[in-house]
C-alpha cells in the first residue's frame, strides 16, 4: 500500500533534482558566493538560470528559468518577480553566436616532454567562437565526446560580427562523438554591458559636475557639491555591482579566498595628498556639513583614491569613484556630521598596496593578452597553411597546450582584479 507512495515521493525528488541542477558553470554557485562575502540579495546566477528564495529553508538558489513557474506552484520556491522572470525567459531564445570547429587531431604520446600528462586517444581540438550581433562577455562552451565533458570559459570577450579561435584537448574514443555548446544565452552579456555603459556614464556626468564646481560658497556649488556626492555613490554602486559579477564569473569554483572587510586606514602613497577647501553646514540635517576638498596624486597615479574624513563625531571614507593621473588633482565634496566643524579633517586613507596590486594586474593582464592572441595568430597560421611541416601535429600540440595554459593566466589575473574591485567599491 505504501509503495506507490513511495515510489512517487522518489520520482518528486528526482525531478527536483533534475531541473534545478545546472547545465553549465559560468559563475561560482551561490553558496560559493555567499562563503566569499556576497550577500544573498547580490547573488549572481549564471546564464539560463534564474535566482529564487526556497520557501522551506529561506536560502538562495538558482535554478533552470523554464522551470520557476513549477518550483513555485509546488511550493519548493517563493513567488517571483513575474516581469524579471519573463524577461529572462525571452532572453533564452536569442542566438549570442555559433561555434565553428576548424580542426581536430589525434595527439600522439611519443614526442615532447611538454605533452607527457597527454594520453593517446586525445585530441587536440580547435574552433572559432563568433558573436552574432551581441557581445559575448567571457564565452562559456561545453565540450563533450563519448569519454570526456569539459567546461571551457574564454577569458577574451567577443564583439558582435566576429570570432575569437581557441583550443582545447578533450579525449574522445570515437572522433566524431566531440561537439561544441556556446552556453552563454547573453542574459549575463548584456548585465555586464548594461553595468558598463551606466559607469561610463555616471563618470562623464561626475566630470561635468566637477567642472562646473567652483570655490565659492554659494548656493549653487551647494547644490552641485550634493549632486557630486549623489553621482559618485551611483558610479561606486554600480562599479561594486559590476565587479561583483566579473569576480563571480572569473573566479574559479575550488578558490580557497574569503574576502574580509578592507581597511583603508595606513601609510598615505608617496606624494598623494587631500586638502580641504571649504566647510558649509547643510540643510540635510541638524549639525551636518558639506566637506569640499581637493584630493592630488604626485608622481604616481593615484588608482584607487579613497579620502578619509573625519571629525569629532565620525569618520567616514570617501572613495572617489576614478583614477587620479600623476601630478594632477579632483576637487569633490562629502557629507558628515560633528559637533564642531572646525575638527573636520581630511587626509588620503592611504589604499596604496591596493591601488599598486590593481595597476601591477592591469598590466599584466593586457601583457598576457597579447601573449594570447600572438599565440591564437601562430595557430591560425599553422591549421590554414596548405604545406603543412611534418611535425604538424606536435607543433599543433604545443600551441594548444600554450593558449590553454595562458588563458588560465588571464582568467587567474582578471578574477584577482574583479576581487580588489569589488572589496574597494562595496
Amino acid at each position: 500500500m505504501n509503495k506507490p507512495i513511495l515510489l512517487l515521493f522518489s520520482l518528486s525528488i528526482l525531478f527536483l533534482t533534475v531541473i534545478i541542477s545546472p547545465v553549465s558553470a559560468d559563475v561560482l554557485p551561490p553558496k560559493k558566493q555567499i562563503n566569499f562575502g556576497i550577500s544573498g540579495d547580490d547573488v549572481v546566477c549564471e546564464s539560463g538560470m534564474f535566482k529564487v528564495i526556497k520557501d522551506r529553508t529561506n536560502s538562495v538558489s538558482c535554478v533552470n528559468v523554464k522551470t520557476v513557474s513549477k518550483l513555485v506552484s509546488l511550493g519548493w520556491a517563493k513567488p517571483v518577480d513575474e516581469t524579471k522572470l519573463n524577461d529572462a525567459i525571452a532572453k533564452l531564445t536569442l542566438s549570442t553566436g555559433t561555434i565553428n570547429q576548424l580542426i581536430l587531431i589525434p595527439i600522439s604520446s611519443d614526442f615532447g616532454k611538454q605533452i607527457s600528462k597527454v594520453s593517446v586517444g586525445s585530441y587536440d581540438f580547435v574552433f572559432d567562437v563568433c558573436a552574432s550581433t551581441q557581445t559575448i562577455v567571457s564565452p562559456s562552451i561545453l565540450i563533450r565526446s563519448d569519454s570526456e565533458t569539459k567546461h571551457y570559459e574564454l577569458s577574451e570577450t567577443v564583439s558582435p560580427n566576429s570570432c575569437v579561435t581557441s583550443a582545447v584537448i578533450i579525449k574522445a574514443s570515437n572522433p566524431d562523438s566531440i561537439n561544441a555548446i556556446l552556453q552563454n544565452k547573453g542574459d549575463i552579456s548584456q548585465t555586464i554591458l548594461s553595468l558598463s555603459e551606466k559607469v561610463e556614464s555616471l563618470k562623464l556626468q561626475l566630470q561635468d559636475a566637477k567642472k562646473s564646481f567652483g570655490k565659492e560658497n554659494t548656493e549653487e556649488n551647494k547644490m552641485i557639491g550634493t549632486k557630486i556626492i549623489d553621482l559618485r555613490k551611483q558610479l561606486n554602486d554600480t562599479r561594486e555591482d559590476l565587479q561583483r559579477i566579473y569576480f563571480a564569473l572569473y573566479t574559479p569554483d575550488k578558490a580557497k579566498f574569503v574576502p574580509q572587510k578592507l581597511s583603508f586606514l595606513g601609510t598615505p602613497i608617496e606624494g598623494e595628498s587631500a586638502v580641504k577647501i571649504s566647510v558649509s553646514p547643510s540643510v540635510a540635517s541638524l549639525n551636518s556639513y558639506n566637506v569640499f576638498f581637493e584630493a592630488c596624486a604626485g608622481m604616481k597615479q593615484v588608482r584607487l583614491p579613497v579620502i578619509s574624513i573625519s571629525s569629532d563625531f565620525e569618520s567616514i571614507d570617501v572613495k572617489m569613484g576614478e583614477k587620479i593621473s600623476p601630478n594632477t588633482c579632483q576637487m569633490s565634496s562629502a557629507k558628515i556630521i560633528a559637533t564642531d566643524p572646525e575638527s573636520i579633517s581630511v587626509n588620503p586613507a592611504g589604499n596604496a598596496d591596493s591601488s599598486i596590486q590593481v595597476d601591477e594586474l592591469e598590466v599584466k593582464i593586457n601583457d598576457l593578452q597579447k601573449q594570447l592572441t600572438s599565440e591564437k595568430e601562430l595557430l591560425k597560421i599553422l591549421i590554414h597553411n596548405p604545406n603543412r611541416p611534418e611535425n604538424f601535429e606536435e607543433q599543433l600540440t604545443l600551441h594548444v597546450e600554450k593558449i590553454t595554459t595562458l588563458r588560465n593566466d588571464v582568467i587567474s589575473a582578471k578574477s584577482e582584479l574583479s576581487k580588489i574591485l569589488y572589496l574597494t567599491y562595496r
